[in-house]
Parts: C-alpha cells; structure tokens; sequence
C-alpha cells in the first residue's frame, strides 16, 4: 500500500511538472508570437529581428523536442540575411537559419511550413550573391517550394512567396508586376479561408500578401 501510494504522488508531481513546463512553454512562445507579429506588418528593423532570433532560440534551447521556436528562429535569421553589411555578414545569418531549421526539421520531419522556410533559406542565400548563386539555390528554392506546395496546396505563404519572387524578378527574366499579380490574387483567396493547426502555428503574411497585391495591381 505504501509502495503504491509512493508511485501514485510520484506520477502526480510528474504530471504537474510537466504540465507547468507546458504552460511556460506556450507563454514564452505567445509573448514572442506578439512581437514577431508587429516586426513582420512594418517595414523591417534588424535590431528587432536580432531580439526575436535570440528570443526564440532561447526557448528552442529549453525546449529541445519542439520545432515552432526553431522555425521562428529560422525566419528571423533569413530576415537578417538581408541586411548584413557584406557577403560574409548575409552568409553567417543563412548559415544560423539553415542550422536551425535542420534541428526542426529533425524534430518535426518535412511538412508545408518547413520546406517553404527552406525555400527561403535559399533564397536568402542566393540574394546574397544572385549572379554567381542563381544556378545552384533557384532550382533549390523551387523544388522547396514545389514540395511545401506538393505537402499543403492551401498553405496561402506558398503562393505569397512564390509571388513575390515573381514580382521581383525583372519582366526579361520572366518576372514583373503583372506576372505576379494572380499568384497574389490565390495567395489572398487562401489566405481567406486558412486557418493554423493552433495558436502557435505560423499564421503570417496576409498583411504582406494584400501590400504586394496592391502594388502588383496600379
């Protein structure tokens, strides 16, 4: 009796313990969410992407068997690979997402939001240096892309990036305004009807997809 009375307030303070980690997990990644969100509707700030990269990757650090804070993680590095100052600079932030979205991808296996985010990792690092990179990271940027699509083809971020990519792309080269504005256009419908797995999945860019629209569209 004793014995069993010992297993049973064992498993009670287990259950507790684990329950508070849950409940610190989801409030760190809330307060985080809150943040991330007001960064990616305006115009970019490094430092803000910086304090979101470390913020995540400590709650990826204390909470090594989950993948949304390494993802988070991930996007904000491929941000900053944007504005590094040079070469190496921009290679060292793709470097720290790619890292990061390997251990989620570890932790998770291949799913739509992942391998859109690993078409963004290599399109950031093809940004870096276009003209000698296009051969090498473009057809891995599609082929990301292609099987995010293949995994969820309502996944509206897909068509988002796809779009912008597009309208980015000079008009010789197979891009411009025009091209890009009905993959907008889907990646507004999507975006209509799409709703994330849970309060902590991504759910970004509908801001970002109606702004490219709008442009696409004058």
């Amino acid at each position: 009796m004793k014995k069993l009375l010992t297993i049973t307030v064992a498993l009670f303070l287990s259950v507790n313990f684990l329950f508070a980690q849950s409940e610190q997990y989801t409030a760190a990644m809330t307060e985080a969410l809150k943040d991330f969100s007001v960064s990616e509707n305006k115009e970019p700030v490094p430092a803000e992407w910086q304090a979101l990269a470390n913020r995540f990757e400590r709650i990826a650090s204390a909470e090594p068997k989950e993948w949304l804070p390494r993802y988070y993680a991930t996007y904000a590095y491929s941000m900053l690979a944007f504005f590094g100052k040079n070469a190496t600079e921009k290679d060292q932030m793709v470097d720290k997402a790619e890292a990061l979205l390997k251990e989620a991808l570890a932790i998770e296996g291949e799913n739509s939001e992942l391998m859109l985010l690993d078409a963004q990792v290599h399109q950031a690092r093809m940004l870096v240096d276009p003209q000698s990179r296009y051969m090498t990271e473009g057809p891995r940027f599609e082929e990301s892309l292609q099987k995010a699509k293949t995994l969820n083809p309502d996944n509206p971020r897909i068509y988002l990036m796809q779009g912008s990519s597009l309208y980015y792309t000079p008009e010789q080269f197979g891009g411009g305004k025009k091209v890009a504005k009905p993959v907008l256009e889907k990646a507004m419908e999507k975006f209509a009807t799409f709703k994330p797995e849970g309060p902590l999945y991504p759910n970004w860019g509908h801001g970002q997809a109606g702004y490219m629209l709008g442009e696409a569209s004058k």
